[in-house]
């Protein structure tokens, strides 16, 4: 075998090293399905910022295919896997099996932001759906839809809410015994007329680091003030996880212990990389990744849009299709998925 066209010179040599090195960085967030927060935090780090990894990566080809397309060949290659995590937020639709079955049970969840943005009071009513779970929405911010919203049954537990045009037989506020934070989780079993179905509302709570502070850290005079600010976030970040850790052990028992079909609706704060997420998709499949395409990326509050939205279901249910809504009346955009029921 002629190995020659492989040869590089000593620059190519530090640049190729430092691609396999963002790669091997890159494949670390795969862990985040085996090891918690409590034990080693920093593969879920990697998780928040993804999407500037993947640039990355992108960046390293495409410096290839200039310099050497047999390079660029193996990076392409090695880089398969991180294209697969990237899918996650953005799924490629012609790879989906779409069920042509009529669907019975329409489901919405969305951050509403408080109904404090105008329009999202007239977004939700032009968007109604069977069942639709609400974060960051106290009873209190429905009072002046309520009247539009009186065929449907609803429950409130402080920063979530659920409406439903099926009868809720039962509902339950999941505790988080070990926790007072603004994290928050429910469910309600409702009577579709051919079976119960569980649905659970997740509302984790953000990681508290606000623009301000990531800009004052980015704009530091010196190195003395970068440290404490970056120690800052990373203490930030760790608690942050922690909780979300303590908090899936509670919610995981009420998937896993009942006999009904299951969905999911959850603002996670968290990404498709994440061990959140990972955990979740251990029990539950992803329902946009399933009959959704293009974008999935939920959250525009920050100056790169990121998936942290999600609606999961058990595998005796089938989703038939599903769609991000893309209208900003939140710094959330809505889910949407209809699904056949068993």
């Amino acid at each position: 075998m002629n190995l020659k066209g492989f040869r590089l010179n000593f620059f190519n040599k530090i640049v190729f090293l430092l691609n396999f090195l963002l790669l091997l960085i890159a494949y670390s967030v795969y862990l985040n399905r085996f090891f918690a927060p409590s034990v080693l935090p920093y593969f879920n780090f990697i998780s928040i910022g993804y999407s500037i990894v993947f640039v990355l990566v992108i960046f390293f080809f495409i410096y290839w295919l200039f310099v050497s397309w047999r390079h660029a060949i193996v990076i392409f290659i090695l880089s398969l896997g991180v294209l697969n995590i990237f899918s996650l937020s953005y799924p490629i639709g012609f790879f989906k099996n779409k069920s042509t079955e009529k669907p019975d049970l329409s489901v919405l969840s969305f951050n509403a932001h408080f109904l404090k943005d105008d329009g999202t009071d007239a977004l939700i009513l032009e968007n109604k759906t069977d069942v639709m779970l609400f974060q960051e929405a106290y009873e209190s911010n429905f009072r002046h839809i309520k009247e539009d919203l009186k065929n449907y049954y609803s429950e409130h537990y402080n920063l979530i809410a659920f409406y439903s045009k099926y009868p809720i037989i039962e509902t339950k506020q999941i505790n988080f015994p070990e926790d007072s934070n603004r994290g928050i989780a429910a469910y309600i079993d409702i009577d579709t007329g051919k079976d119960t179905i569980r649905i659970i509302n997740v509302y984790f709570e953000p990681m508290k680091i606000d623009k301000g502070l990531v800009k004052s850290t980015i704009e530091a005079d010196n190195k003395d003030e970068v440290e404490v600010k970056t120690k800052k976030i990373e203490n930030k970040l760790v608690a942050g996880m922690i909780r979300h850790e303590k908090q899936l052990k509670d919610i995981i028992p009420y998937i896993r212990n009942t006999k009904h079909p299951v969905i999911l609706g959850s603002d996670l704060n968290s990404t498709p990389a994440s061990y959140e997420y990972q955990q979740f998709n251990r029990y539950l499949i992803d329902s946009y990744l399933e009959v959704g395409s293009g974008n999935a990326t939920t959250f525009h509050g920050f100056k790169f849009p990121i998936r942290i939205d999600y609606l999961f279901h058990s595998e005796d249910i089938t989703p038939i299709d599903g769609h991000i809504i893309r209208k900003k009346f939140s710094d959330h955009y809505p889910v949407f998925v209809n699904y056949k029921l068993p």
